[in-house]
Parts: C-alpha cells; sequence; structure tokens
C-alpha cells in the first residue's frame, strides 16, 4: 500500500517448525503408548493362558513383575493426559483382574483392593509427584 510492502508474518514462520515438533512429539508419543499397550497385553493373556497354577497370589507377583513394569515404563515422560489413552491402559489391569480365579465378578474398585494393589493411575500420579520433588 502506497509503496510500503507488507512484511509476511514472521512469528508464523518462527514457530512453525516447533508447532510441527510438538506434533511429531505427540504423534510419537500416542504410538509408543499403543505399542508398550500392546506388548504388555499380549504377555498378560500369555501368562493367563500358560500358567497351569490359579493361585491368585502366584498369578499377582507374575503380573507384578513382568506385565506392570512394561506399562509403568517411563511413565513419567510419556504419562497420558487424554481420557481414553488412560482408561485404555487402565483395561490391561481390569481384564487381568477379572481373570484372576474368585475376583471375576467384583467391580474393578474392590478386586484392587483384595488383591491389595493400587491402579496404574494412582501409581503414575506417585511416579510423577516424586520425580518433581526430586527436581
Amino acid at each position: 500500500m502506497d509503496g510500503h510492502v507488507m512484511s509476511t508474518n514472521r512469528h508464523f514462520f518462527e514457530t512453525w517448525p516447533l508447532f510441527l515438533g510438538q506434533m511429531c512429539w505427540e504423534r510419537n508419543k500416542f504410538i509408543n503408548i499403543i505399542r508398550y499397550m500392546h506388548k504388555a497385553m499380549v504377555r498378560a493373556r500369555l501368562m493367563l493362558r500358560c500358567f497351569v497354577s490359579r493361585n491368585c497370589m502366584l498369578l499377582l507377583k507374575a503380573y507384578m513383575t513382568y506385565v506392570r513394569p512394561i506399562l509403568e515404563y517411563w511413565s513419567p515422560v510419556w504419562s497420558p493426559h487424554h481420557k481414553y489413552l488412560i482408561n485404555k491402559i487402565e483395561s490391561i489391569q481390569k481384564i487381568f483382574t477379572k481373570r484372576v480365579p474368585g475376583l471375576w465378578n467384583l467391580p474393578y474398585s474392590q478386586r484392587l483392593t483384595s488383591l491389595n494393589i493400587q491402579s496404574l493411575e494412582h501409581r503414575r500420579i506417585l511416579s510423577d509427584l516424586t520425580l518433581c520433588f526430586k527436581l
């Protein structure tokens, strides 16, 4: 206008790579969460199918040794904030506790209480708080 060249929106071009980087991070985080969830689900199903014993404490110890560490791996870094991801991760523990003998008819909260374990969401919050305290 009147011989003046309008400047381009510098802010847009300066922040665009940051926006793309954030999108890439979110997509990779989602893919990693799904990958670890699948790995944990396969391991939990295999464990329930292959163990001959139906002793509750033995199954719980095996779950806490072989499955739960996969679900808690780097949880402060990739801690999901979307409700559907939180529910999906929690569903693995829900399915496992439902297949433990004698607990199939109880609600999830009562199954956790009777097995004396915490929900994965609660454990994730505790690990986040522990990390913040250590910083």
